[in-house]
């Protein structure tokens, strides 16, 4: 009698017990025959370490290959996202080699180097989603300026890099820099620029003056030229009286803000004075 309450009462307590997540038989089904692929690639190994004849080995390299087949681990699917000025030719041409390949095997560190190789791809990303997909992801460089440097014409991206595109004709309405170490500046120019941004979109270029500070060009006419120091107050300075006093649609050649008592204007070749910093 005892023997049959015992079993009643695990009986009762089985049926207690929670039902299983769905999602462990999936990973049970996948990760059975991933462990059987990953214990023959041991053996492929402990075969060529342990010096066994080339008839084993072949033999061993046969048997992983029908495992994989069986398995589906092979590189089915490339799955792109990001890519907005990458050509697909380019795309493609640089992933064609990974389709079929044993997914376990990729180098996704030498796929990711491959892609970071195509001209407008500043950083990418690849993972493997089991059993055949690899998923890839673009970082592209984002045009911002055009550097006339040493070399010529050089297009140049939000954080100062150099994008090696040679044909630079869909860029011409950007604004030019000057200057010897400006795209490792332009960052920073970025932000201050933003903290005044209408006045911001009319600036056509910029120009680092002695390895110190920054000359602006607005509305390709007018020279603004900021101070060493303070210069984001220069720039709010100069905002607050385009918006008072619509300063820059004179007839003004520059605009000097690096005296911080004074905005000095030069206009016709005479040099006027206006309140500056101390009356704002």
């Amino acid at each position: 009698m005892r023997q049959v309450n015992r079993l009643l009462r695990h009986a009762r307590v089985a049926r207690r017990q929670p039902p299983r997540p769905r999602w462990i038989a999936p990973l049970r089904r996948l990760a059975i025959p991933a462990l059987a692929v990953a214990a023959l690639s041991g053996t492929t190994y402990l075969t060529v370490e342990t010096g066994l004849t080339a008839a084993a080995y072949e033999r061993v390299r046969q048997q992983l290959r029908l495992a994989e087949d069986r398995l589906g681990l092979r590189v089915r699917d490339i799955l792109t996202q990001g890519r907005q000025r990458t050509a697909r030719r380019e795309l493609a041409a640089a992933l064609a080699s990974y389709e079929g390949q044993y997914i376990l095997a990729v180098d996704l560190q030498a796929v990711r180097e491959r892609l970071e190789r195509l001209p407008w791809v500043r950083r990418a990303t690849v993972k493997r989603l089991l059993p055949s997909t690899l998923l890839v992801r673009l970082e592209e460089h984002r045009p911002v300026a055009l550097w006339r440097g040493p070399e010529g014409l050089r297009l140049i991206g939000t954080e100062g890099e150099a994008i090696p595109i040679e044909d630079l004709r869909a860029f011409r309405d950007l604004p030019l820099l000057y200057g010897a170490g400006a795209p490792a500046r332009l960052p920073a120019l970025h932000r201050l620029l933003r903290s005044e941004p209408e006045l911001a979109r009319r600036v056509t270029g910029a120009a680092w003056i002695g390895d110190r500070r920054w000359d602006l060009f607005v509305d390709g006419r007018t020279t603004i030229r900021l101070p060493e120091r303070e210069a984001d107050e220069a720039w709010r300075l100069l905002a607050r009286e385009e918006r008072r006093s619509r300063l820059l649609e004179r007839a003004i050649d520059a605009v000097d803000l690096r005296n911080p008592d004074w905005i000095v204007l030069r206009l016709n070749r005479r040099i006027l004075r206006h309140p500056g910093r101390k009356a704002a």
